[in-house]
C-alpha cells in the first residue's frame, strides 16, 4: 500500500500503529489501509499550499516532514504552534482580520485532519471536534467554508461507524447532518444543501448495512431524491454524480429486496442518466460500478418481465465490465463477473426455442468455476455450482435428457452439502430451499 501510493512505510505504520497495539485484533483490511494514505496525501498536500506569513509555512512544512517520518504527534505539536503564532496573543478573535480568523480555522481543520489519520475511534472523535471547531472559527468569515468543515465534522463521525462497526458514529452524524440540513435555505444553498443531503444518505446507508434495519436505508434513499430535487447537475457536477449513484445503488438493492419492480426502474433511470453524461476516462473505477449496477438492475427486472431485450442489454453490460477486468489481478471478480454473465445467458436461454444459449450459460459457469475453486472460496463455489446445476436441468427438461437431469441433480447436492458446511446461515438455507425445487424437476424429468 506504502508503494502503491509512494509513501515512506513508517508514515502507514504510525497511523494503524494504535489499532494493532489492541489485544487480538486483526490486520486492518486493504480497504482501510487505502482510505488512511488517501487522507494522509491530502494533508501534505494541504499543508503545502502556498501561505503569505512566512514562519507559518515554515512551521507547516515541518509539520509535513514530520508526517512523512510517522511522527504524528510532533506533527500535531508543530501546528498548534502555527496556530499560536497565527493568533499572535489576542483575545477575542472576533476582532482579528478575516484573513487571519481563516488562517486560525484552517488550521484547526488541519489539525483536525491529522487526529484522523490514526486508526483508532477516539482519535476520529478528536477529529471531528475539531473540525466542529474550525467551523466554528471560520464563520461568516467564509460561510460556504465554514459549512465545508461542518461536513468535514460528519464525515469523520460516519468513518466511526464505517471503520470500526460502532454505530453512535453513525447516529452522532445523523444527528449533525440533521442539524446542519435544517440552517439551510435548499434554493439559496443548493449545493450546499445537496451536500448535506448526500453525507446524511451515506450515514444512514452505513446504519442500515451495520444493523440489518430496513428504515435507515428507505431514509437514505429519501436523502438522496431530495438531493437530486434540489441540485442542478451544472452546479456542483462531482457531488451530483455522487447522489445519482449513490440513489441507483439504493433502489437497486431495496428493489431486489423486495422485488419491487418500481424501485428497479427508478435504480435503471438512475444509473442510465448517469452513464449517459459521464466521461468514463475521468473516473473508470466508478463509471464501471455505474454499469455494473445498471447490468444487474437490467438482470432482475428482465427476469421477472420476461424481457430479452432487457437481459440482452444486461449481458452486454457485464461483458464491458468483464473486459475492464484484469484476471490475473483480481481473479475474484472477474469470476462474479462471469457468474453473473452465466445467470444471465441462462435466464435468457429458458426464454429461446434452441439450447445453444442454456449451453453457453453452461460453458461460462464453467469458465467462473476456474477461479471460484472449492478449496479457496467454498461458498462462492457452491452458489456458481448450483446455478450451473439449474442450467443444466433446464437443458436436460428441454431435451428429455435423463442422464443429464441425474448429473444435475447429484451436483446441486453436492453445492448444497458444500455451502452448510462452509456457512449455516441464509445463503446456505436459500441454496437448500432452491434444491428442493431442483429435485422435484428432474424426477418429472427422470419419470419421464
Amino acid at each position: 500500500m506504502a508503494g502503491r501510493h509512494a509513501l515512506p512505510p513508517v508514515a502507514l505504520a504510525a497511523m494503524i500503529g494504535d489499532w494493532l497495539s489492541g489485544s487480538g485484533v486483526s490486520a486492518p483490511d486493504e480497504a482501510l489501509l487505502e482510505r488512511k494514505a488517501l487522507d494522509l496525501l491530502a494533508l501534505i498536500r494541504r499543508l503545502a499550499a502556498p501561505i503569505e506569513d512566512s514562519e507559518i509555512r515554515r512551521l507547516r512544512a515541518e509539520a509535513a516532514a514530520a508526517l512523512t517520518a510517522g511522527r504524528l504527534g510532533e506533527a500535531d505539536r508543530i501546528l498548534a504552534k502555527a496556530e499560536l503564532n497565527a493568533i499572535a496573543g489576542a483575545s477575542d478573535l472576533s476582532a482579528l482580520p478575516v484573513e487571519r480568523r481563516l488562517l486560525i480555522g484552517e488550521n484547526r481543520a488541519d489539525r483536525a485532519a491529522l487526529s484522523f489519520l490514526r486508526a483508532v475511534p477516539e482519535a476520529y472523535r478528536e477529529a471531528a471536534a475539531r473540525y466542529g471547531e474550525a467551523s466554528t472559527l471560520i464563520g461568516l468569515a467564509a460561510i460556504e467554508r465554514s459549512r465545508e468543515t461542518a461536513l468535514d465534522q460528519a464525515r469523520a463521525l460516519t468513518r466511526i461507524g464505517a471503520d470500526f462497526d460502532e454505530r453512535d458514529g453513525y447516529d452522532a452524524a445523523i444527528a449533525a447532518l440533521r442539524r446542519l440540513r435544517e440552517g439551510l435555505d435548499a434554493l439559496a444553498d443548493s449545493v450546499a444543501a445537496a451536500a448535506a443531503e448526500e453525507a446524511w444518505a451515506e450515514a444512514l446507508e452505513g446504519l442500515a448495512r451495520l444493523t440489518g434495519e430496513a428504515a435507515p436505508r428507505d431514509e437514505a434513499l429519501a436523502r438522496c431524491r431530495r438531493g437530486l430535487d434540489t441540485l442542478d447537475r451544472h452546479e456542483a457536477p462531482p457531488l451530483w454524480h455522487a447522489l445519482k449513484l449513490r440513489h441507483g445503488r439504493l433502489a437497486l438493492a431495496l428493489g431486489e429486496e423486495r422485488q419491487d419492480e418500481a424501485l428497479l426502474e427508478e435504480a435503471i433511470s438512475a444509473f442510465a442518466t448517469l452513464l449517459a453524461v459521464w466521461d468514463r476516462s475521468r473516473d473508470e473505477a466508478r463509471w464501471l460500478e455505474a454499469e455494473h449496477m445498471i447490468s444487474r438492475a437490467r438482470t432482475l427486472l428482465g427476469s421477472r418481465r420476461n424481457d430479452l431485450a432487457l437481459l440482452e442489454r444486461a449481458f452486454n453490460g457485464l461483458n464491458r465490465v468483464a473486459q475492464s477486468v484484469a484476471r490475473d489481478a483480481e481473479p475474484l471478480r472477474w469470476a462474479g463477473l462471469q457468474d453473473e454473465m452465466g445467470r444471465v445467458l441462462a435466464a435468457m436461454g429458458e426464454r429461446y426455442s434452441e439450447p445453444v444459449v442454456m449451453e453457453e450459460a453452461i460453458a461460462t459457469f464453467d469458465t467462473a468455476l476456474e477461479e471460484r475453486r472449492r478449496e479457496s472460496v467454498p461458498m462462492l463455489w457452491a452458489e456458481t455450482r448450483a446455478a450451473q446445476a439449474e442450467a443444466m436441468l433446464q437443458l436436460a427438461r428441454r431435451g428429455k435428457d435423463r442422464e443429464l437431469a441425474q448429473r444435475a441433480l447429484a451436483q446441486m447436492v453436492e453445492a448444497v452439502e458444500t455451502a452448510r458446511q462452509a456457512d449455516r446461515g441464509a445463503a446456505a438455507a436459500a441454496l437448500q430451499k432452491r434444491l428442493a425445487a431442483a429435485g422435484a424437476l428432474a424426477t418429472r424429468i427422470i419419470s419421464g
